[in-house]
């Protein structure tokens, strides 16, 4: 069953995020897509934003649920990764428990791999931002195949930065819980579209 749910684009255009999702089967046909405003930038967000700007040393909790002390750094916010890599770059999992502003992790994250159960996660790419007055916005993406040969259900997506290097700290920035389930086929793939911008 294919399942579509669109927002206007004249009340996407007043938000600074939302999020497109779309469900493939082996074959490239679209079995299911969702677009909507998203409300989820969590705490770890601003976190970084704040040490940034006062060029300060933050403790911010990483996705292991660590405290860390993070520094400005020149790879903060880094989610451009290449594949197999899922310490950064967007994620997604089986969980369902509501969004929180303290949540740190996808609640059930997927794994790497072709094993029951998991999925093979391409590149994160992050397009250069657009200006289109009186908005400005850019692009992070990111295709996941399922290659497990079975049905897997995707409940939620998630965007994890890099957050410092110096001890290898990464952050969860962003979560949302998805209106409709994405059931990815075996030999399907979902890909992941989050819209970050501004508007007067």
């Amino acid at each position: 069953m294919k399942h579509e749910i669109w927002c206007p684009l004249e009340d996407m255009k007043k938000e600074r995020l939302w999020y497109a999702i779309v469900t493939r089967d082996r074959h490239g046909k679209v079995v299911s897509r969702e677009r909507r405003k998203s409300y989820s930038f969590l705490k770890q967000w601003n976190q970084l934003v704040y040490v940034h700007m006062a060029q300060t040393t933050e403790t911010i909790i990483d996705t292991g649920g660590t405290p860390r002390n993070i520094q400005t750094f020149s790879q903060n916010f880094q989610m451009a990764v290449g594949a197999t890599i899922t310490t950064y770059g967007i994620r997604v999992g089986t969980g369902n428990t509501p969004v929180a502003i303290d949540d740190f992790a996808l609640e059930t994250p997927i794994v790497e791999g072709i094993g029951g159960g998991q999925m093979e996660h391409l590149g994160c790419t992050v397009a250069e931002a657009v200006v289109a007055a009186p908005s400005c916005s850019f692009l992070v993406s990111r295709s996941i195949v399922n290659n497990s040969g079975g049905v897997i259900t995707v409940r939620e997506a998630g965007g994890y930065a890099f957050m410092w290097r110096g001890a290898a700290a990464y952050g969860c920035l962003i979560r949302d819980v998805l209106i409709v389930p994405q059931a990815v086929p075996d030999g399907g793939a979902i890909t992941i579209d989050w819209t970050i911008g501004v508007t007067e």
